[in-house]
This record gives structure tokens, C-alpha cells and sequence, in this order.
């Protein structure tokens, strides 16, 4: 493989992985808040009525769509994106390489099994995945 096609193999994977991380971020944005929210979920709430004794009833947590409404009404549509800056700074490098080391390993099993067969794209990810999960990182 060429260096130019390296360059664009790393340039195609870490524009990929930036706009995945932009369009997954509001859905992350939901999930956070919908895990970390102890004050607004409540599994139920006792009231005590004293005419009728006491009760419970049963209050339902709100699912991901009114927890987005909520965002959206009180903070606005650019708090979706929060943590997106620290995400990218790790997302982009990590997919640039991952996809690079992906085409590499690919290239090089295709003279040893069957080009472009099931091994060799099972392989090739298993090698990027974990060239990228073991890169060494200066610390």
C-alpha cells in the first residue's frame, strides 16, 4: 500500500469517525442525563390521602424522547452537543488509525487467504482493533 493511500485511509477514517461522534452526541447528551438523573426519576411516589388511607401510585420515569423535550425547552438545541470537543480530541485519531491499520492488515491477508474473503475482513478487524486498543500512548 502506498503512502498516499495510508494518508487517505487515515484521513477517511477520521472524517468518518467525526461525523459519527457528531451525530451520536445528542443521543449520548439523553442517555447521560436519563442515567444520571436521581431527582426527576421517580419508580413511585407514596402519597398519604386522609380521607382514602394511604396510597401509591405509580409514577412512570419519562423515556428518552421526553427527557430531549425537556433539553431542549430549558437549556436549547446546543446543549445536545456538550462533551462533543473532548470526544472528537480522542474519536477522530482513534478511527483515522483503526480504519488505516484496517486497509493494511487487509492488504497484507489478501496474499495470504482468499482475497477479500469472510477471514480476512474478520481478521483485519480483529488486528486493527486491537493495534488501536494497545497503541502505545506517551504518558
Amino acid at each position: 500500500m502506498s503512502q498516499r493511500d495510508t494518508l487517505v485511509h487515515l484521513f477517511a477514517g477520521g472524517c468518518g469517525g467525526t461525523v459519527g461522534a457528531i451525530l451520536t452526541c445528542p443521543l449520548e447528551v439523553v442517555k447521560t442525563r436519563l442515567q444520571s438523573s436521581s431527582v426527576t426519576l421517580y419508580i413511585s411516589e407514596v402519597q398519604l390521602n386522609t380521607m382514602a388511607g394511604a396510597s401509591v401510585n405509580r409514577v412512570m420515569s419519562p423515556g428518552p424522547l421526553h427527557c430531549l423535550k425537556v433539553i431542549l425547552e430549558k437549556e436549547g438545541p446546543r446543549s445536545l452537543f456538550r462533551g462533543l470537543g473532548p470526544n472528537l480530541v480522542g474519536v477522530a485519531p482513534s478511527r483515522a488509525i483503526y480504519f488505516a491499520a484496517y486497509s493494511n492488515c487487509k492488504e497484507k491477508l489478501n496474499d495470504v487467504f482468499d482475497p477479500d474473503s469472510t477471514q480476512v475482513h474478520m481478521i483485519s478487524a480483529a488486528m486493527a482493533g486491537i493495534y488501536c486498543t494497545f497503541l502505545p500512548r506517551k504518558e
